[in-house]
């Protein structure tokens, strides 16, 4: 099953990347940062924490909603990974985005900007 499977720093990495990306797009990497080193002693806790009350709700979202949702609690289970995170956001805010490329990504997408009351919504 997928969760006797390790991860792999590649796994990681995206994951991370992923994550990052994600905080930073909605301007929250000040926060986040905040967070995450106050939540970072307890990452382990916090984990078990996700999988013990999101896990249940995964298959609701299908089949690859469990298996990335297995893989990013396994991940900030580490305290690594979350240090990895908060070095990547202080990058980010500190210089904009710099693009880790892929071998099939060519160009990244731009973000639209949202008009009116929906500039304030996270998604």
């Amino acid at each position: 099953m997928f969760w006797d499977e390790d991860l792999t720093s590649e796994d990681v990495d995206d994951i991370v990347e992923w994550t990052a990306r994600e905080i930073y797009r909605y301007g929250m990497e000040t926060a986040a940062i905040l967070f995450l080193e106050s939540y970072k002693p307890m990452s382990r806790v916090g984990a078990s924490m996700g999988q013990v009350f999101l896990f249940p709700l995964l298959p609701l979202f299908g089949d690859s909603a469990i298996v990335k949702g297995d893989k990013f609690f396994r991940t900030f289970q580490e305290h690594e990974n979350v240090e990895k995170l908060i070095q990547r956001l202080e990058d980010m805010a500190a210089h904009g985005i710099e693009p880790k490329k892929k071998k099939e990504e060519t160009e990244e997408k731009p973000i639209q900007e949202k008009k009116g009351w929906r500039k304030y919504l996270p998604f």
